[in-house]
């Protein structure tokens, strides 16, 4: 199940909103009337998405949407508007949102809507991973090729039994390669 605050200025198109999101097993962990009671919610419940209206008080729902993408207070931003303009659109993009839904919305257009974001999240999500791995493995990597060429100098040894050996010791030794690594790095 999937929390998301909801915020709209109009007390019925909210209540609507949060209806029909209910009714197909969203949770609803927060609702506001304005932008900044919006992010304070996020700030509270770190929902996994927000509906934000772009015409909110106090602070807008382009506004809030920046705030809550830049300081990841949700997993991500659907943005609502009675407006078909680009102008609008365009600064949505800019602010993180993954989707732009037109009102008058029903439930054929909000669900779908809500799922293909759900899914994109989850994909976004998958590839951050991959990437953090990778990230570290690279890393890793160089501390391993540093500490190579360590080894490789103080006994006259090859690459592959530099490398043979350090791999050996981090497996005597019950740990990970880079942090052999990374210790004969230091220690030298």
């Amino acid at each position: 199940m999937y929390n998301v605050v909801v915020a709209d200025d109009e007390p019925i198109v909210r209540v609507y909103l949060e209806e029909l999101l209910y009714n197909n097993g969203y949770n609803i962990v927060g609702s506001a009337d304005d932008g900044y009671d919006a992010i304070e919610l996020c700030k509270k419940t770190k929902p996994d998405f927000v509906i934000l209206d772009v015409k909110m008080p106090i602070v807008n729902g382009i506004a809030a949407a920046k705030i809550i993408s830049k300081e990841e207070l949700a997993g991500f931003v659907l943005l609502l508007t009675a407006y078909k303009d680009k102008t609008i659109a365009c600064q949505a993009a800019e602010a993180g949102v993954m989707g732009y839904i037109i009102k008058p919305v029903d439930e054929g257009v909000l669900i779908p809507a809500v799922e293909i974001a759900i899914s994109k999240y989850n994909e976004i999500k998958k590839l951050n991973k991959e990437c953090q791995k990778a990230k570290i493995a690279l890393e890793e990597r160089k501390y391993v090729d540093q500490a190579k060429n360590i080894i490789m100098n103080k006994y006259n040894i090859s690459e592959k039994e530099a490398y043979t050996y350090i791999r050996k010791t981090a497996m005597d030794k019950g740990c990970k390669i880079g942090e052999i690594a990374k210790f004969i790095i230091n220690s030298n």
